[in-house]
């Protein structure tokens, strides 16, 4: 059954392998001209080999660099965290226990990322993105020395080397590489199941360097296990056979595929991806083309060719430095003016070199570089360079960087590496609830449009409310301030929760009303204290009875009379 199974996964890549043959030629031909370190494609050339005999010109190369070194700091910087966790379910978005664990999550692993090898190894991953259109990013656990989570490990594959499958939804699913290794390092990785020839070439002081082609291969359980009754363990399966003896060495799995396959845009009827690099070629390759002939016309130029009349030279025509030449008469050697029109060429070469920059959007993504830009200018360029790379970026975040994020996330939570769940995750263990936003320059211009709304409304809205102050009670404060804290980026850990808030307001009311009660206390005493003296003439002068006014005479008694008087 075994055999069965590594014949059908060795037809398997053979087919899958002819099925790319045609990319394989435009991969070969844009290596050539814009990543010639990758030039191994169709012609396999030996370690050190020269690599640019077909350039005479270097703009597309510098080019699709400056692509890959701009989206790298645009969206993974290498010093800052380009991302965070959130879930998806809003309720538990809010609960602020849920927030600090998964922002304690999350700089933990930006902290393992950024202790990896993955700001260089996607970098490859990059430029081979510009040029072809598709990348491949393979993350692994390194290999436990201790009990626990011992870190992450990248490594970057180059086109030609592997083949790739999609599912019913367009997303790879399956991956087979091929490779060579030593026969003393492939003895090393499978131990004693490396295969008869490959043991015995590693025992051999003579042959332990000899390479030997091995296939990997990753694909859904299902796929691997069709023909075999064992129990489906993880959702993906992992093995390796030797080519040499066709032979499976290694088995096992993983939890979640572990190679991210981004690419640029691809064909509804296509599974590998074209990028800018496609439509820059025609360009490249005429402006090569154009180079090549100046450079003729140049030496020409430099060097004229000579017109001799027969017979006119005794000897040989010397050219080189205070080379004498004997003639028959003075007029018998003359120079071939050349008519080359330098200025038109240039003109050509500039035109082409400019449609060549900004196919790869050399010219949008040095705008942002300039230091004297304001705020606003560095939110338009950003805005302008998402309007451009847009769907790229989308493509990028679903098939690269959140595969990534969900893969990291696991390995290190399957090693023990995060701190106990609060009760509301535990209580919904088993969902799929995470979910990914990103913190990267690029991911910020785009939140920046609704801290630019606000700022906006406000501008707006604040003359009008120093004459009518209604006109703010349509804006909940509170949420305006936490929102423009979450788009800043501000760590959930100083941001007071809405309990806390209510807390210190109930306090500082408390307070208020104390302050306020003392303060009418106060005042009623200070009144009442100049009212005393007030009160007490008053009171002397009803126990004193009426005084007479000076010129008038007292009012007479009543007088009483008795009866028979």
């Amino acid at each position: 059954m075994t055999e069965e199974r590594v014949t059908d996964l060795i037809s398997r890549y053979e087919r899958l392998y002819s099925d790319q043959s045609n990319f394989r030629i435009l991969w070969q031909d844009l290596a050539d001209y814009i990543l010639p370190r990758k030039s191994n494609i169709l012609s396999l050339k030996s370690a050190g080999s020269k690599q640019t005999e077909r350039l005479f010109d270097s703009t597309a190369i510098h080019a699709n660099e400056l692509l890959a070194a701009s989206m790298a700091t645009s969206l993974t910087p290498s010093n800052a965290r380009w991302f965070y966790l959130k879930t998806r379910d809003p309720g538990l978005n809010e609960d602020d226990a849920v927030k600090e664990w998964l922002e304690d999550c999350s700089d933990r692993m930006d902290r393992v990322i950024h202790q990896s090898n993955f700001a260089s190894e996607v970098n490859e991953c990059r430029v081979e993105f510009g040029c072809f259109g598709i990348a491949a990013l393979f993350c692994e656990e390194k290999p436990l020395s201790v009990e626990g989570f011992s870190g992450i490990n990248f490594k970057s594959f180059s086109v030609g080397e592997y083949v790739i499958s999609e599912d019913y939804a367009g997303r790879v699913n399956m991956i087979i590489r091929k490779f060579e290794l030593p026969a003393v390092e492939a003895m090393r990785k499978f131990k004693k199941n490396v295969g008869e020839k490959v043991a015995k070439a590693a025992a051999s002081s003579n042959d332990r360097d000899k390479l030997f082609p091995f296939l990997w291969a990753v694909m859904p359980m299902e796929d691997w296990r069709s023909a075999s009754r064992k129990k489906k363990v993880l959702p993906y399966a992992s093995c390796y056979v030797n080519l040499s003896e066709k032979s499976l060495i290694q088995e096992g799995g993983y939890h979640e595929f572990p190679v991210m396959v981004p690419r640029w845009a691809k064909a509804s009827n296509e599974v590998y991806g074209r990028g800018p690099g496609f439509t820059a070629l025609p360009d490249v390759r005429t402006l090569n083309k154009a180079i090549e002939l100046d450079l003729r016309a140049w030496a020409k130029a430099i060097d004229p060719p000579l017109l001799v009349k027969d017979g006119g030279v005794i000897g040989s025509v010397r050219v080189t430095p205070s080379g004498i030449t004997y003639v028959r008469q003075l007029d018998q050697i003359k120079t071939l003016e050349s008519t080359s029109k330098f200025d038109v060429t240039q003109i050509k070469v500039n035109d082409l070199r400019s449609s060549i920059r900004r196919i790869f959007f050399s010219d949008q993504l040095q705008l942002q570089e300039s230091p004297k830009m304001t705020a606003s200018e560095v939110y338009v360029r950003y805005e302008l360079m998402q309007r451009i790379l847009g769907p790229t970026l989308g493509r990028e975040e679903s098939e690269e960087l959140s595969p990534l994020i969900e893969r990291v996330f696991g390995i290190m939570s399957r090693g023990g590496a995060f701190r106990e769940p609060p009760d509301a995750l535990k209580q919904r263990s088993g969902e799929d609830l995470l979910d990914v936003e990103y913190e990267g320059p690029m991911a910020r211009a785009q939140r920046l449009g609704e801290l630019n709304a606000l700022q906006k409304f406000y501008s707006f809205v604040g003359p009008i409310s120093a004459v009518q102050p209604e006109v703010l009670d349509i804006v909940d404060t509170d949420k305006a301030a936490r929102e423009v804290a979450d788009v800043t980026g501000v760590p959930a850990k100083i941001i007071r929760d809405e309990d806390q808030v209510k807390a210190i307001r109930q306090q500082r009311g408390e307070a208020k009303a104390k302050a306020d009660q003392a303060q009418g206390l106060m005042a009623i005493a200070q009144g009442l204290g100049k009212a005393a003296p007030a009160m007490q003439a008053m009171n002397d002068m009803m126990a004193q009875g009426p005084q007479p006014q000076a010129g008038v005479a007292p009012p007479a008694l009543p007088t009483t009379t008795t009866a028979g008087a």
